[in-house]
């Protein structure tokens, strides 16, 4: 199986694409004019405190506001705290904060929200979990404990333990500014672009980075990835077609080869996909015809998501079926085709009228938050 990332540049935006077996699976769009703060630490001051929602908006820059849930602690207006922005805000929303730091590296995340050991999912043997578990264990202190990422399965002791060393002495460098730093500075910033534009990706995790952008080239190939430069003017967009997978991914309806259709609307508070018979026509066996249909929106319904960056609640209208082994099958078919995601989803129920709910991790904006549709003509 082939992994490939193509960076190229759309008037202000820098479009990143991730490919599996030559598919655009994913993208991310960063506007070039806008600043990107997601997983920047700041010395922030509490503004209001709202004890109806159990939350706090917190001036993190200067005229800037994020919300800050309050889960074990209350707070007072005037106060001086430590943040890190975790989800971008929106138009309707104010980015979310935490004060629970995690700093990403290579092989682990270290995080102050549990003092403990953690393991990526992904690692599935449970032999090779307790012996990186009981690597990890010592690295543990009462301000800050590690994930393991699914990346330091393959590799060397030495370069997990090092980078431990390298990620607790920076959380100890931040917290020491903490102190001593006015409100509304930036402490540090832990995501860089070319870390989104790569989508978290190590080089070993991609077999090719194909870009026109002269400063990426040069910067990802001093980091071990392989580079492919392509300075031919519109090449890229002719060999990948981006502006046109970025169209049908910001469309509303998409067709299916079946002749259905996918009717996809986006709210900020949910994500609702219609699934309709359109131009399909069964031959005599109409719950067989509609079996089908619903399987194969479920596999073109995972795809909108990531190619979308849909997040948090997702509900999905299927065509009514009237089989529980039937509906059994399309939800476990669909958690399959989730699986696949690069970020945490869940198919968690098929209710009687065919509805089904989904959650999926919110970590950036869709798609339409990130790109307007109107540069792509």
């Amino acid at each position: 199986m082939s992994a490939e990332i193509v960076i190229t540049k759309i008037k202000d935006h820098l479009v990143s694409a991730w490919l599996h077996d030559h598919k655009i699976v994913e993208f991310q769009c960063l506007n070039t004019k806008q600043k990107q703060i997601v997983g920047n630490i700041y010395v922030g001051k509490v503004k209001n405190v709202v004890k109806n929602i159990n939350g706090a908006f917190v001036e993190f820059e200067k005229g800037e506001l994020g919300f800050l849930p309050m889960l074990d602690r209350s707070l007072k207006a005037e106060e001086e705290i430590i943040v890190q922005i975790k989800k971008e805000g929106s138009r309707e929303k104010k980015p979310l904060l935490s004060q629970q730091i995690e700093l990403t590296g290579r092989y682990l995340v270290l995080t102050s929200d549990k003092t403990a050991v953690g393991i990526s999912n992904k690692i599935k043997s449970r032999e090779q979990r307790q012996e990186l578990r009981k690597m990890a264990e010592p690295m543990v202190t009462e301000s800050y404990g590690f994930i393991l990422r699914t990346s330091a399965a393959s590799a060397q002791k030495e370069s997990v333990l090092k980078e431990a060393q390298e990620l607790s002495k920076r959380y100890e460098q931040i917290m020491q500014k903490g102190k001593y730093r006015m409100p509304f500075q930036l402490l540090e910033v832990n995501q860089d672009t070319e870390s989104v534009l790569t989508f978290g990706k190590l080089p070993d995790q991609v077999d090719q980075v194909v870009t026109d952008q002269e400063a990426f080239a040069e910067s990802l190939s001093d980091q071990g990835y392989c580079v492919l430069r392509d300075d031919e003017e519109n090449s890229i967009e002719r060999r990948y077609r981006i502006r046109h997978f970025l169209k049908e991914a910001l469309s509303k309806k998409i067709w299916m080869k079946s002749g259905g259709f996918l009717y996809i609307e986006q709210t900020e508070a949910m994500a609702v996909i219609d699934v309709n018979t359109g131009k399909s026509i069964g031959h005599g066996r109409k719950a067989e015809h509609i079996r089908m249909t619903n399987l194969e929106a479920a596999k073109e319904a995972a795809r909108q998501i990531r190619l979308r960056n849909l997040s948090g609640i997702i509900v999905i209208d299927f065509i009514d079926m009237d089989s529980e082994y039937d509906k059994d099958t399309l939800l476990r078919v669909m958690q399959q085709y989730l699986n696949e995601d690069s970020k945490k989803a869940v198919a968690v129920d098929l209710t009687k009228l065919g509805l089904m709910e989904i959650t999926r991790k919110k970590e950036r904006n869709p798609l339409f938050r990130q790109i307007d549709i109107d540069i792509l003509d």
